[in-house]
């Protein structure tokens, strides 16, 4: 019997789910997926870290880490570490807002997910040079609202975990 990698079991539940909601570009389905597969690592979700090394949790930490990386608080630009903190950001809020929406609507917060997410792709897209990368980029600032729907539907649909470990092991394997 195959067994899947992560990366290709969420490859095709994520096809499958975009598909669904007519989004069919394989660069951006390849990119979600890769996101997905590497934040099942709680860790990976907080990779992000301040200069005294402390995970960054918040938006508005990762907008201030940001800030300091363009050379701001007469700190040295850092074009790679603004890159790497936009590119973490842009993954981080569509992770949350597709995966966890219930929990950022209860606390008043998706818009405000949805709107820095879409616009640390923006900035992506701004800076990649990779014309493949720069597309992928460009289209999530551009859908990104949508495909933050698409994931939160993959997650009542495709997996609709219920406290039922029954329930549980069967929602892996739908589709």
């Amino acid at each position: 019997m195959h067994v899947p990698s992560l990366y290709q079991f969420f490859r095709h539940q994520v096809n499958h789910g975009f598909h669904r909601h007519g989004i069919s570009q394989p660069a951006t389905v390849d990119y979600v997926s890769d996101i997905l597969m590497r934040f099942a690592e709680t860790r990976r979700v907080y990779a992000l870290q301040n200069a005294d090394g402390e995970p960054l949790e918040y938006i508005v930490d990762m907008l201030g880490e940001w800030r300091l990386a363009q050379g701001g608080d007469n700190t040295k630009a850092s074009p790679t570490r603004e890159r790497s903190i936009l590119r973490h950001l842009g993954e981080y809020t569509l992770f949350m807002s597709g995966l966890f929406r219930d929990r950022l609507r209860r606390r008043g917060e998706l818009n405000y997910y949805l709107t820095h997410g879409s616009s640390a792709y923006w900035h992506c897209a701004d800076f990649e040079v990779n014309p493949r990368q720069r597309q992928v980029y460009a289209h999530l600032h551009h859908e990104f609202g949508r495909i933050s729907n698409s994931l939160d539907d993959m997650r009542r649909v495709q997996f609709p975990l219920t406290p039922s470990a029954d329930n549980m092991l069967m929602a892996l394997w739908r589709v």
